[in-house]
């Protein structure tokens, strides 16, 4: 029987996390049973959550949101093969030449992280060998091999990146962008030069290839784009993004969220591509919640902007007003709050009113961790305050205990909650 990957993978995920439904379980239970590559991934994954320890779910939602990054620039990959296939290839010593070298220059940063490193890296068509490749990594294999030279570089990177914010080139290389790093970066059509939170870039070419913007959990960042706008994104979020705007538009492709500026220009719209839904502008600024394609929130501080589904005529927002598209409804149009919805750009997360088990997703990109509700009745219990993202999160976790009487556990990746007897 042949499965939807992508929800077995998300299944497995949530089998690990502990937050599986008993229907989802069956429906996991009974895949394996049918098929022995999803009942082998199941069985790597959580024997490396065993061994890996502290950690392990944070590194895999990371490392599975840049999976899917890669597997979007696949399309993109196979049109530049029929290009590349004209190029000559390189001889075999010269591929060996290139991987002592890279070898031989990874040793010598190995006490400087900051440095700036580019990875080359290919996307993956197997979910399960992306899936196994995740777990030799987590689980360190890479150990019984480090000391001795060896082509690619994909694994070492992969160790010392985590947590890092990271660009891939339209050709597959990945740059991790350091922190305290001012120097500029040559790369593949452009030159970058990032500062501490934010990366401009000054093209050099035709430039029209997808680069992919990845911002990991716990972090923000910002990129000002060829034509001056600037967009500032939420952590686990990630945009794609040309060098260059040579046609009649510019678009952009967004997951997560993220804050808009953009450049007027009437000539030229703007297009924020979020799952199904298309916002187009032509220089205004606004905040796009889209972390989910089932549900896509566009919120317009200043200009214009009309948002729009295939076949749906498109809806028109003036300035303090939000579209919010839930899968199966009509997009509802509603006023907002910008000191709540925009917060998150100072590291605040206003809430007003909202339910206990709606705090998880901030929590779970801010912190790396998933609420457990040991007493179900929590999940209902509305709230009001403010989660600040460079506290710690014990800092909230004891505002609850003070304020609604509600104990709390935490572990390597989950939260457990329940009500004090």
């Amino acid at each position: 029987m042949i499965h939807n990957e992508e929800h077995i993978f998300q299944l497995i995920l949530e089998k690990l996390s502990g937050e599986i439904t008993r229907e989802n379980l069956d429906i996991l239970n009974k895949a394996a049973a049918e098929d022995p590559n999803v009942q082998r991934c199941l069985n790597e994954m959580e024997e490396a959550l065993t061994a890996a320890g502290p950690g392990f779910m944070t590194d895999v939602y990371n490392e599975m949101a840049w999976g899917k990054v890669l597997s979007l620039l696949e399309a993109d990959q196979a049109d530049g093969a029929k290009t590349g296939a004209q190029e000559p290839e390189k001889s075999g010593e010269q591929a060996t030449e290139k991987v002592g070298a890279q070898a031989t220059e990874k040793e010598e940063q190995e006490d400087a992280p900051d440095q700036i490193q580019i990875i080359k890296k290919s996307p993956s068509k197997l979910w399960l060998a992306a899936a196994s490749f995740l777990v030799l990594v987590t689980i360190g294999l890479f150990f019984l091999v480090s000391g001795h030279k060896r082509g690619g570089n994909v694994l070492m990177a992969h160790t010392n990146t985590s947590g890092a914010i990271r660009l891939l080139l339209e050709n597959g290389d990945t740059i991790s962008l350091p922190e305290n790093n001012s120097e500029d970066i040559t790369a593949l059509q452009a030159r970058l030069h990032p500062v501490p939170g934010q990366l401009t870039f000054t093209s050099t070419g035709n430039a029209n290839g997808w680069n992919t913007l990845l911002v990991p959990t716990g972090r923000d960042y910002r990129v000002v784009l060829a034509d001056g706008s600037q967009v500032h994104l939420n952590a686990f979020s990630r945009l794609r993004f040309p060098f260059a705007f040579n046609g009649s538009t510019r678009e952009v492709y967004l997951e997560g969220e993220a804050y808009f500026n953009i450049a007027p220009d009437a000539a030229h719209p703007f297009i924020v591509h979020t799952g199904s839904i298309d916002t187009k502008v032509l220089g205004t600024a606004f905040n796009i919640n889209a972390y989910s394609d089932s549900l896509v929130v566009t919120s317009l501080v200043q200009g214009s902007v009309s948002t729009a589904r295939s076949h749906e005529n498109p809806v028109l927002l003036k300035p303090g007003m939000e579209t919010v598209y839930s899968a199966g409804h009509s997009q509802l149009v509603r006023a907002f709050d910008e000191n709540i919805t925009l917060g998150w750009r100072k590291g605040e997360y206003a809430y007003y009113n909202q339910s206990l088990s709606s705090l998880d997703a901030v929590i779970r990109h801010w912190y790396g961790k998933t609420l457990v509700f040991e007493d179900t009745s929590l999940t209902h219990k509305m709230l009001t305050g403010v989660i600040e993202r460079d506290h710690a999160i014990t800092e909230f976790l004891d505002g609850l205990k003070k304020t609604s009487g509600i104990s709390y556990h935490i572990t390597a990746e989950k939260i457990y909650l329940s009500a004090n007897n």
